[in-house]
């Protein structure tokens, strides 16, 4: 599987766990600290106050018991990033002093030639910063709309210059036309048939995903194209629907401030930053999209709408609001005189009005209520009906349960009905959350009480973390032979885990860790963080005693079930006459009946094999 110019093997793959090392990938993105064999912290993927991420360092596994995610340090690079699986070994390799592929085996790898696309960004990158130095009337502009210098080089800005071949004499024959090409740089003239340069005479911004790697481009005119803004097309790096604009640069002002400020243009982001609002990011140039909302809910709480003040950034703003209240952001909504924006308002009044109209962004939701529910309409009942009817629309999206009832109520009171009435026209969503009872305590090992769902989970992952959680204790544990079937395990991802546990464990001829079985468990999101709660969580028992206890607990459980299981069996078989299989169970009946009278230890597994 070829990624740009590195061949994705399992080798690969392998040497980039074994040599990863996840505290430094967690401290990355969060301040850890050292709590007995693990580290704890804020978690890095979610908003929380009170700490609930752990990093167990020897198994190489980090989770979360406030959002549940969980995995190696792969899994978190990627949580943390947004890189893929492919980029994210790539990124791990570079740093951890790993070889990739040189660019001839890349190449030509399978016998297929294969396209050095970040190669032909980057080089294309450094061209038009080149020519922005050589271009005084494109520096001149930036002065007029007064781009700090240290901005200009911050976001890389550059210029791409008039002619139609300046780009492609200046990077090929060093780099392949078909390179240039997929990168989005350069195209063929169906009429002529020769190359030439997408991007003329004009300023370019060099375009980064969330983890900082160049996928394209985009550029403003400098003079009267039609076409004021044009983007790299679509490649397979560059996809403007999952991309924002400076996240790259603004993601670690977003999670210590947990707020976000999202414009419209490439020049609102600079310009915002320009008046010391460092968490600004922006669209692609088109409506905000479901991905770009749920990205932005990876690091923000709140998000602040800037868009521009006239009707566009208006309703451009409005079908923005029902995707980030989706993914649980609160919205707030800054206002712009006349038809500003934050870029055209700093050149005008300064950096201090930008920051004075963020600063006082209203609630998006009062605000859009404001708006639904104009004075008066109590006293008219159609009125009402139509006001109510929007304020659903309005509401529906909120998902938290509580959020979403207080602002019901707001609308309730303003619209004069019952919030139970409103709540009929949201589907249910505007009615009074149940208060939340707490949780009863889970059930201890060895009370008697293990026949409950919570506590036979509990019990799968006890037996899977001592089985695994083995340093320099390995001997103690029973030989294979001694184990019990997976079928035991009545939890699928624990049952998945146990198999790949004991297949490792009858290869070798010894029992593996947590280490040697990550990698059989495959890429899947529920079994790896599941495994890696079992990890870093730890387990109950300890010891050979505690752990044979605990599997002679799954056994018996197995066998109860499965007795239950015959006693329906055998009525069917007596009801269709077939007395040979009613035999047969009943024969399995009974052995299963007395090893688990008998007791289970000698012959743990009578009536399993």
């Amino acid at each position: 599987m070829p990624l740009g110019n590195v061949n994705l093997t399992p080798q690969l793959v392998q040497a980039v766990r074994d040599a990863v090392d996840i505290v430094s990938i967690a401290s990355d993105h969060t301040r850890l600290r050292k709590a007995g064999r693990r580290y704890s912290g804020l978690c890095p993927i979610h908003k929380e106050k009170t700490p609930s991420f752990s990093v167990d360092p020897a198994a190489g596994l980090f989770y979360c018991f406030g959002c549940g995610a969980g995995g190696d340090a792969i899994k978190l690079h990627m949580l943390t990033t947004g890189d893929d699986f492919p980029a994210a070994i790539e990124a791990l390799a570079m740093r951890y002093g790993i070889p990739l592929p040189s660019h001839s085996e890349a190449r030509f790898a399978g016998g297929k030639p294969e396209q050095d696309l970040e190669g032909a960004l980057q080089a294309a990158a450094a061209f038009f910063a080149d020519q922005l130095e050589k271009s005084a009337f494109a520096r001149e502009y930036l002065e007029r709309r007064r781009i700090p210098p240290e901005l200009i080089e911050r976001f890389g800005l550059g210029y791409a210059p008039e002619g139609f071949q300046n780009l492609t004499r200046a990077l090929h024959p060093r780099i392949p036309q078909a390179d240039l090409e997929a990168a989005g740089l350069i195209a063929k003239s169906e009429q002529r048939g020769d190359w030439y340069d997408r991007f003329r005479h004009r300023l370019m911004f060099p375009i980064h995903n969330g983890s900082g790697r160049l996928v394209g481009f985009g550029g403003r005119t400098l003079g009267d194209d039609k076409a004021k803004y044009v983007n790299t097309n679509e490649t397979d790096r560059f996809h403007k629907g999952l991309l924002l604009y400076g996240l790259h640069l603004a993601k670690r002002e977003i999670r210590e401030t947990s707020r976000a400020v999202l414009v419209e243009g490439y020049f609102d982001v600079i310009g915002t930053v320009a008046c010391g609002l460092e968490g600004a990011v922006a669209g692609m140039g088109t409506a905000l999209t479901p991905e770009q909302a749920k990205l932005l809910s990876r690091y923000a709480e709140e998000v602040v709408v800037a868009y521009d003040g006239d009707s566009a950034g208006e309703n451009a703003f409005r079908r923005a609001l029902p995707l980030l209240l989706s993914d649980g952001l609160g919205v707030r909504r800054a206002r712009f005189p006349g038809s500003h924006d934050p870029d055209s308002l700093r050149l005008e009044q300064g950096e201090e009005a930008v920051r004075a109209a963020i600063g006082a962004a209203e609630d998006a939701v009062v605000a859009e209520l404001d708006r639904a529910i104009p004075a008066g309409t109590s006293r008219e009942p159609q009125l009402q009906a139509k006001a109510a009817a929007a304020v659903g629309e309005l509401l529906r999206p909120i998902p938290d349960a509580v959020l979403r009832y207080s602002y019901a109520r707001i609308a309730a009171d303003r619209l004069g009905i019952p919030v139970e009435m409103l709540s009929r026209r949201m589907g249910g969503g505007g009615s009074r959350p149940e208060v939340a009872r707490p949780p009863a305590p889970a059930p201890q090992p060895g009370t008697g009480d293990e026949g409950g769902p919570r506590l036979v989970r509990s019990l799968e992952e006890q037996v899977l973390g001592v089985l695994l959680q083995r340093e320099e204790d390995s001997a103690s544990l029973p030989a294979r032979d001694q184990l019990p079937p997976p079928e035991v395990f009545l939890d699928t991802e624990c049952r998945n885990i146990y198999e790949a546990f004991c297949a490792l464990y009858a290869e070798a001829g010894s029992p593996p860790d947590a280490q040697g079985v990550r990698p059989r468990l495959g890429e899947g999101q529920g079994i790896v963080a599941r495994f890696a709660k079992i990890m870093v969580e730890g387990s109950f028992a300890s010891g050979r005693i505690g752990l044979l206890e605990s599997l002679d607990k799954l056994v018996d459980r197995w066998r109860r079930q499965r007795i239950k299981e015959l006693h329906g069996e055998i009525n069917e078989a007596q009801r269709r006459g077939d007395h040979a299989l009613r035999d047969r169970l009943a024969d399995e009946k009974t052995r299963l009946s007395r090893s688990l009278h008998r007791g289970s230890r000698p012959g743990a597994n009578e009536g399993l094999v």
